[in-house]
């Protein structure tokens, strides 16, 4: 029998190959450097628990396939069931329509029985309210790409809605938007060194 750590190399090395990833590409979606995956494909060093976990999820396999000699050959007996992801992203959907049903209500009810003209900043409002709450899962269930994508949407419409809210005031402060730069800059640093503390 193999050593642990060749079966885990070899187990690896065939999800990713079949994936038709670079080494590089996993590391990306894993938040490690290249350098972490090349060692566990060579056998030289063992991820850790939670990577592995974090592998299964992204290859749609369970922690098992990870230690079985030749699994590839059996692979449909280590399929994880789709449901977890399902049960996630219908998680997310139901969290933004939420925020959309708390929107509209505040639009109906103010422009209906309040008679405010600005109602409809209520459903500007719910964009970032909507990024925020997707960022939140994403960043809890630890899908950094998105989770990426998510707090840079968050950021810039944010920013909008607070230019068009001071600009129904006749405020013009366009200027606003140049907060996002270094907002932005800031998101994918602080990625960056997170990937790079692995």
């Amino acid at each position: 029998m193999e050593g642990l750590e060749q079966i885990v190399a070899q187990n690896l090395t065939d999800l990713r190959k079949a994936q038709k990833w670079t080494q590089a590409e996993l590391a990306e979606k894993l938040n490690y450097s290249d350098k972490s995956v090349s060692k566990w494909e060579r056998g030289d060093a063992l991820p850790d628990l939670k990577v592995l976990k974090q592998m299964a999820d992204l290859f749609g396999v369970t922690l098992d396939y990870f230690v079985t000699e030749n699994a590839s050959a059996e692979r449909e007996k280590f399929e994880a069931p789709k449901s977890e992801l399902g049960f996630r992203i219908g998680v997310e959907l139901l969290a933004v329509c939420v925020v959309w049903l708390v929107a509209v209500s505040g639009f109906i009810f103010g422009s209906t029985y309040a008679n405010l003209r600005d109602a409809w900043l209520a459903l500007i409002w719910a964009v970032p309210a909507s990024a925020f709450v997707l960022s939140y899962f994403n960043i809890r269930w630890k899908f950094r790409v998105c989770s990426i994508v998510f707090q840079s949407i968050l950021c810039w419409t944010l920013l909008a809605a607070v230019f068009l809210q001071l600009l129904h005031f006749h405020f013009n402060l366009w200027q606003v938007f140049l907060i996002g730069v270094p907002s932005q800059a800031a998101i994918i640093l602080w990625a960056q060194i997170r990937r790079s503390r692995h």
